[in-house]
């Protein structure tokens, strides 16, 4: 089974549509999933409609914290949650292509460890703009180098693994980026070497706010590559 991650904070905007597509692709591709829901305490009733949803869909699970204590903190509680053998993470703002659902799950079937749905692998795209994908794509190239890891894209949500993973390997970064990039070094370091990525078509958010700042999480998450990569912790 495939349990979906998808950490939330005042998404009602957004969160119907993207249900409703990951719900479709797991019908037509004949997947079972569980849909978990990690929402930090929404204001705007994001937590209730996806317990609504859940009436309609009966596989979500909507898991409520208390304490907004950043994006990673929400997306390391959601893979611990996880009941399935394979998780699949997504951002909860319509940015990620749920087609690609299925393209993950099957990479982990042939044996992969990690696949990462990248906006920078040969085929992908991206909207964001010229200046942001730049210093994000330089960021990843570092990283890649100073890690052995040869992927693009190591601060994306959207990445399927092994379910295990979270339970071999100890995560303490907070916000989005760098727990994202510490969870694929980390796995790495732990046996789980066998990583890969896919292209995906990456859409930025239409409704709502989003919540990365991208020049508050660079030096947190170059600092993290570097005493992971070097240190080992």
């Amino acid at each position: 089974m495939i349990s979906i991650v998808l950490p939330t904070l005042n998404e009602a905007g957004n969160i119907t549509k993207l249900v409703g597509d990951i719900e479709q692709v797991l019908r037509k591709n004949n997947l079972k999933a569980e849909l978990i829901i990690v929402d930090d305490d929404s204001e705007d009733r994001t937590a209730q409609i996806t317990r609504d949803l859940n009436k309609k869909y009966g596989n979500i699970r909507t898991l409520v914290r208390h304490v907004r204590d950043g994006a990673g903190a929400a997306h390391w509680f959601g893979y611990k949650s996880a009941k399935g053998d394979v998780v699949i993470a997504m951002e909860a703002d319509n940015s990620c292509d749920a087609e690609d659902i299925p393209k993950i799950a099957k990479k982990i079937s042939e044996g992969w460890d990690i696949v990462v749905a990248s906006r920078y692998a040969k085929g992908a795209s991206t909207n964001k703009s010229l200046a942001n994908k730049a210093i994000s794509r330089l960021g990843n190239v570092f990283i890649s180098i100073i890690s052995g890891i040869q992927i693009s894209d190591f601060t994306i949500a959207y990445r399927g693994f092994r379910r295990e993973i979270a339970d071999k390997i100890n995560c303490v970064e907070k916000d989005g980026n760098p727990l994202l990039m510490e969870f694929i070094l980390k796995a790495k370091n732990a046996g789980y070497a066998k990583i890969t990525e896919i292209p995906t078509h990456y859409r930025e958010r239409v409704s709502g706010v989003s919540k990365n700042k991208l020049m508050k999480a660079i030096p947190r998450t170059f600092k993290a590559a570097v005493r992971i990569s070097i240190m080992g912790k």
